[in-house]
C-alpha cells in the first residue's frame, strides 16, 4: 500500500504575484504567483478522483517540532522566518511570505517525519507527501524560491536519527537541489543527487565539479542535462548514472524530489517530460527501493506550475510508485508538444552523461 500526507490547510500558504519597482512604483507582475495554493488543491483533487484515491494510506501530518528543523536549520534564521510571517521584514530571494506561511511548511516537514516514521516502522513501504510549500531550494540560513524549510532534508535527519546509517535523496525537479547540496556537502552518510535543466536556477549551485566537501567526496552528484530533454533523456540519465550510484552507495532509505517542472508545458523550465516520463521515473526510484532498501521510500513533492498538466504529472508519479493506474489517461498525450517528449534521447544528454561519469571518480573509476 502507497501512503499519502496531505492537509488542505497548507493552502492556507498562497503567496500574491511578485512585483518590482518600475518609476518608483510597484508594479505587479500577472495576476498570481507562480506557486500559487490552486495548482496544489487541483492536483490532490484530480488524485480523489482517481482509482488510486480509495487505495492510498492516508498520512496525517502535524506540524513538525523545533528540533527538527534546527537539525538544518540554525535558529536565527528560524527566528527571522517566524518574524516575517508575523509581519516583521524578510529578506527572502524570490521567496515571499504570508500569515500562514510558517504554520504550512511546518506542517508539510511534519508530514514527511510522519512518511519516514510509517516507512521505518513498517506499516508501508513507500509513501508520497503532497508538500506545500516545496522545500528543496531551502538552505540552513535562507529561503529561496518558494521553499522555506528543506522538507526533504529535515525527513533524511530524521531518519538518521532513527538509525538509519546512510540516506540517498534523488532529486528531478528541473531546478538545482541547491539546498541538499549545502546541507549534507560535507557528510559522507547522506548522498545528494539532483538532475537539473543546465545552466538553470540558482546559479550558485549544481556545478559538475561540485562533489563533496573533505571526506565526503562524491556524496553530492550533479547532473546537468540539456534543455529539450525528453523522458528517454532522463531515463537514459537515471539508469546510467544514477541508479549505478544508489546503488553502490547502498542506502538504508530512499528519498526522492519529485518536482513536475521538467514537464512539456511547464512554465519555469524548458524540457520535454511527459506525464508517462514521471511514471516511469516513479517506476524506477520504486524498483531502485525494492532492490537495495526492502522498498523503503519516501518521495516529497517540489516544483509543478503548470495549471493545465502539473495535476495529470502528480498523479503519473503516484502511479508509478502504487504500481497501478489511476485510471485518469492524460487528456495531452496526442498534443505535439507531449509527443516531443517521446523523442530518443540525444547526443546531448549522452555527453552529459559522459561528463558525469568524469566528474565522479569515486562512482565511475
Amino acid at each position: 500500500m502507497l501512503g499519502y500526507s496531505y492537509s488542505a490547510r497548507v493552502l492556507a500558504h498562497d503567496p500574491p504575484p511578485p512585483a518590482v519597482r518600475i518609476a518608483g512604483r510597484s508594479f505587479t507582475l500577472g495576476s498570481a504567483n507562480v506557486a500559487q495554493a490552486v495548482l496544489t488543491a487541483q492536483a490532490h483533487d484530480l488524485v480523489e478522483r482517481s482509482a488510486l484515491g480509495s487505495l492510498l494510506a492516508h498520512i496525517e501530518p502535524v506540524p513538525a517540532p523545533e528540533e527538527a528543523l534546527l537539525a538544518v536549520h540554525t535558529a536565527a534564521y528560524l527566528d527571522r522566518l517566524r518574524a516575517a510571517c508575523a509581519g516583521g521584514p524578510w529578506d527572502g530571494d524570490h521567496a515571499p511570505v504570508t500569515p500562514a506561511t510558517w504554520d504550512a511548511a511546518r506542517l508539510t516537514v511534519g508530514g514527511v517525519l510522519a512518511a519516514v516514521d510509517a516507512v521505518l516502522d513498517g506499516g508501508i513501504r513507500r509513501a508520497l507527501v503532497h508538500a506545500r510549500p516545496a522545500g528543496h531550494h531551502a538552505e540552513p540560513d535562507r529561503a529561496i524560491a518558494s521553499t522555506y524549510l528543506n522538507n526533504l532534508a529535515c525527513g533524511a535527519e530524521h531518519a538518521r536519527a532513527r538509525g538509519v546509517e546512510r540516506v540517498a535523496i534523488i532529486d528531478w525537479d528541473v531546478h538545482v537541489g541547491n539546498g541538499a547540496e549545502r546541507i549534507f556537502w560535507d557528510r559522507a552518510d547522506v548522498l545528494a543527487i539532483s538532475l537539473h535543466q543546465r545552466d538553470w536556477y540558482p546559479a550558485h549551485a549544481g556545478a559538475l565539479s561540485a562533489t563533496g566537501g573533505s571526506g565526503a567526496e562524491g556524496c553530492t552528484v550533479n547532473v546537468p542535462l540539456p534543455p529539450a530533454t525528453t523522458d528517454a533523456g532522463y531515463l537514459l540519465a537515471f539508469d546510467e548514472i544514477v541508479a549505478p550510484i544508489v546503488r553502490r552507495f547502498r542506502p538504508g532509505l530512499i528519498m526522492a524530489a519529485a518536482g513536475q517542472d521538467a514537464s512539456v508545458f511547464d512554465p519555469t523550465g524548458r524540457m520535454l517530460v511527459s506525464a508517462g516520463g514521471f511514471r516511469m521515473l516513479a517506476e524506477r526510484v520504486a524498483q531502485l527501493a525494492e532492490d537495495l532498501t526492502g522498498g523503503r521510500l519516501v518521495v516529497s513533492t517540489e516544483g509543478g506550475y503548470s495549471p493545465i498538466y502539473n495535476p495529470f504529472c502528480l498523479l503519473a508519479v503516484l502511479e508509478g510508485l502504487a504500481g497501478e493506474s489511476g485510471g485518469i489517461p492524460d487528456p495531452w498525450h496526442d498534443d505535439a508538444t507531449v509527443m516531443a517528449a517521446r523523442a530518443p534521447a540525444d547526443e546531448r544528454v549522452r555527453a552529459a552523461a559522459a561528463a558525469v561519469r568524469r566528474a565522479q571518480p569515486r562512482w565511475f573509476p
